[in-house]
């Protein structure tokens, strides 16, 4: 098992900590400790030139292409990508703004051998409720399902490929799930996730179900893990060298601070147990996160965070807050049926 070693942050507050407690006096807030407050996480995608599997074994090694700022109020996440069988891609991600401070789901179609470089992200899938981490995937028979974060509606739900669009199967889970990621077994689908009002950053639940459909159980020792560092998922479960890799986010000191690769040793409806492998840290562009992994055949999805803190952000926040708080109220409907991506 991998031992991740202490970092210089982590180490400096612990002594400072232990300083404080011998002196027995209260230690001065910091400034940078007021104005995190009211700091703004800027994400972006990127595209690392090497294959998932070459990620795996040894770290990204090869400079990250981020793709062009989308300005103070815009950003991007949660990339992931589905490709048809005759070889057209179809690349998602949450775009967010922050005037509003709620997710939607963007979408590009590209044909194939075209570059990833010159998708045209647009609107596809919009709701008054909250949504990120887009999620395709084929079942057993062929058919595409899509699924996504979307715990404002109160549930997960889950829309199936009906000739050009897509139709709303409806809420399959009807719990509050975060970055909700399928993975079928050759008998079994499973869904990993963690909740949004019990550990959303530290406790991984587990679910199973003989069809994508449904009916969904709750796997009987939820949470099969808890732990900030290495739990919360990051992106789709991978094969790399007959071992099954599971992205998960280090949260242990900051929301998405990097990603976790863990493999997984054993997977049944009776256990679960997996390991830590490796570490992957943010780049000097985007340095304060890194919380997708996603494989676009010889090259890599990834999305990278930075803060930065702006004087409007204090009004904007509290608006933010405001709406948040009123949106699971407001009942939220999701649209019925969705034409595929352009």
């Amino acid at each position: 098992m991998m031992q991740v070693p202490e970092r210089p942050r982590q180490a400096w507050r612990r002594v400072h900590e232990a300083a404080r407690r011998q002196r027995n006096v209260i230690a001065a807030p910091r400034f940078s400790a007021l104005t995190s407050r009211f700091r703004r996480e800027e994400w972006n995608i990127g595209v690392v030139p090497q294959t998932i599997g070459d990620i795996v074994r040894h770290g990204i090694t090869k400079p990250i292409e981020w793709w062009p700022d989308r300005g103070p109020w815009r950003m991007l996440a949660d990339p992931s990508i589905l490709v048809d069988p005759d070889g057209r891609r179809i690349l998602f991600a949450e775009h967010l703004d922050h005037r509003i401070g709620r997710g939607e789901i963007w979408g590009a179609r590209l044909a194939a051998g075209e570059t990833l470089s010159k998708a045209v992200l647009r609107p596809w899938m919009r709701s008054s409720a909250h949504l990120s981490y887009p999620q395709p995937v084929f079942d057993t028979n062929g058919c595409m399902y899509f699924m996504a974060e979307t715990w404002q509606a109160g549930a997960l739900h889950l829309w199936r490929r009906m000739d050009d669009s897509l139709a709303h199967v409806g809420p399959i889970i009807p719990e509050p799930l975060l970055d909700p990621t399928p993975w079928h077994d050759g008998t079994t689908w499973w869904l990993f996730c963690t909740s949004r009002f019990v550990g959303s950053n530290q406790q991984l639940r587990l679910y199973y179900a003989d069809r994508l459909e449904g009916p969904w159980t709750a796997h009987p020792r939820n949470p099969v893990k808890s732990d900030p560092a290495s739990s919360r998922p990051a992106g789709p479960i991978v094969r790399v060298d007959g071992d099954l890799i599971r992205p998960a986010q280090d949260c242990s000191e900051t929301y998405g601070g990097g990603i976790v690769l863990n493999r997984i040793m054993r997977l049944d409806r009776d256990c679960f147990e997996e390991a830590p492998i490796r570490r992957l840290q943010a780049d000097t562009v985007y340095p304060h996160g890194l919380h997708t992994l996603c494989s676009a055949g010889d090259l890599t999805l990834v999305d990278g965070k930075r803060l930065s803190f702006r004087s409007w952000d204090i009004p904007r926040k509290i608006f933010v807050a405001g709406a948040d708080w009123m949106r699971p109220m407001l009942k939220p409907s999701l649209p019925a049926r969705l034409p595929l991506p352009a």
